[in-house]
């Protein structure tokens, strides 16, 4: 992952239900978003890097593992 990347969103706690307060779930959010900083050094990979992401919805932060690239900037 990289900055300009798409991404989609993955939460394996997230359940989708009406009762489900996630950030994705409480701001009806697509789950889709822009890479647009590395927060961690580069040559630190935990968990496949910390990122910002701009959503939808608005700017939140995931790990790497958490997001799929589906459309790689170039």
């Amino acid at each position: 992952m990289k900055i300009g990347d798409l991404i989609r969103a993955i939460d394996p706690h997230c359940h989708g239900g009406p009762d489900c307060f996630c950030f994705f779930c409480s701001h009806d959010s697509n789950r889709i978003g822009i890479v647009i900083e590395r927060l961690n050094e580069t040559n630190v990979n935990h968990s496949a890097g910390y990122w910002e992401i701009l959503f939808d919805v608005g700017e939140w932060r995931l790990y790497g593992v958490e997001a799929e690239v589906i459309s790689e900037s170039r």
